[in-house]
């Protein structure tokens, strides 16, 4: 059965998680959908970095798992005049995660941060409105890795996003390459890493 992602997308409002002072080892799941499996919109490789992903979420204290949250009119769809098919509308099985992906996860430990939820705005990247002195999701310390789909955009994006909190709040980043799947390729992201000194986790 595929898993529903049930997400508030409210404003502004936070998932009321309480702050916490000691580092942890994150693991940042970018847009892990079925829509860019094997839906509207699949990247090249999408399900093949699913075995990858399962191995290595349990080494992790907290997985996040960011989620494409469109509405059905949303500005990058075609229809709309966008750039890309009609992907991951809000409710719809498109937006789920694959199967499994969950399985032995602690529900206090994983978090659901949904993106794009604004018709009239793109918004590749999450963590972009985040500010490192109002936000509970990163604190000095942490060991911070991230993977998803797709390389050249949500993950690229994001990733620039969470290099902007470290260089603030001072936390670790490494990208899991195994558990990254791309459209055309890998070398935005991987240039992006080189010049930014960052590494590989393995």
């Amino acid at each position: 059965m595929a898993v529903i992602v049930t997400v508030s997308c409210t404003g502004s409002k936070k998932q009321s998680i309480m702050k916490r002072e000691e580092a942890k080892k994150i693991l940042v799941v970018v847009d892990l959908q079925r829509d860019f499996i094997d839906g509207t919109l699949p990247a090249a490789d999408g399900a093949s970095i699913i075995p990858s992903i399962e191995g290595i979420k349990n080494d992790f204290d907290m997985v996040y798992f960011t989620l494409d949250w469109h509405p059905w009119n949303h500005c990058s769809f075609k229809d709309n005049g966008g750039i890309w098919p009609q992907h991951c509308v809000q409710y719809t099985i498109g937006a789920g995660l694959p199967d499994g992906i969950l399985d032995n996860l602690d529900p206090a430990n994983t978090r659901f941060l949904p993106k794009g939820s604004d018709r009239s705005q793109e918004e590749y990247g999450q963590f972009s409105r985040t500010v490192a002195t109002d936000q509970n999701f990163f604190v000095k310390g942490d060991k911070v890795v991230i993977c998803g789909i797709a390389a050249e955009y949500c993950v690229l994006e994001t990733l620039k996003n969470l290099v902007r909190l470290s260089n603030e709040i001072g936390f670790e980043i490494s990208v899991f390459l195994d558990g990254v799947a791309h459209i055309e390729n890998n070398t935005p992201l991987e240039e992006y890493m080189k010049q930014n000194d960052i590494k590989v986790y393995k």
